[in-house]
C-alpha cells in the first residue's frame, strides 16, 4: 500500500510539474489513471498539507490567465467552475481582480484589433460583435457601452441611429 501510495503522489505531483492545478482537476485525472477513490483523496490532503494544491492560488493564478487573454469576468467564472472550485472563492477572487480592468476597454481593445467585425451590413456587424463579445464572456452591459463607444468614434451605423 505504502508504494502505491508513492507512485500516486509521484503522478499528481508530475501534474502540477506542468501547471498549477484545481484539486477537481487532479482528482479527476487520478482517477482515468484507475486510481482509487480513498488513494485519490489520501493524496490530496497530502498535497493541500504541503501547499502543493492551493484553490486560493489556482483561482488566482488562472483568473490572469483569463483576463490576459482578453476573457470577460462572465467566462472566467465559467471556467472556474468548471475546474470545481467553490462559487465563493471565485466571487471573491474574480471581485478582487476584475477590479482593476475596465472591462469595457478590454472589450472595445479586442474589437479594434479584429476589424473585420466592422465590415458588412449594419445588421451583419452588430450580430458579430455582439456574439464575439459573448463568447469573450463579457456581459449585455459591456457589449452596449462597447456598441455605444464604436458608433461615436467610428460611425457603426449607416444611418447615424443608436445600436
Amino acid at each position: 500500500m505504502r508504494e502505491e501510495l508513492e507512485r500516486a503522489c509521484r503522478y499528481a505531483l508530475r501534474l502540477l510539474d506542468y501547471r498549477e492545478r484545481s484539486k477537481q482537476e487532479i482528482r479527476d485525472r487520478m482517477k482515468k489513471k484507475g486510481y482509487g477513490d480513498d488513494l485519490i483523496e489520501e493524496v490530496l490532503r497530502y498535497l493541500e498539507a504541503h501547499n502543493f494544491v492551493n484553490e486560493r492560488r489556482f483561482a488566482q493564478i488562472w483568473g490572469e490567465h483569463c483576463i490576459r487573454k482578453g476573457y470577460g469576468r462572465r467566462r472566467t467564472y465559467i471556467e472556474l467552475r468548471e475546474k470545481g472550485l467553490e462559487t465563493d472563492l471565485i466571487d471573491e477572487v474574480l471581485n478582487e481582480l476584475y477590479s482593476e480592468v475596465d472591462e469595457t476597454g478590454m472589450a472595445l481593445s479586442l474589437i479594434k484589433r479584429r476589424r473585420f467585425l466592422l465590415r458588412g451590413s449594419r445588421e451583419s456587424r452588430i450580430r458579430r460583435t455582439y456574439e464575439f463579445l459573448r463568447r469573450r464572456g463579457f456581459s449585455p452591459e459591456v457589449i452596449h457601452e462597447v456598441m455605444r463607444e464604436i458608433e461615436s468614434v467610428e460611425g457603426l451605423t449607416d444611418s447615424g441611429n443608436m445600436l
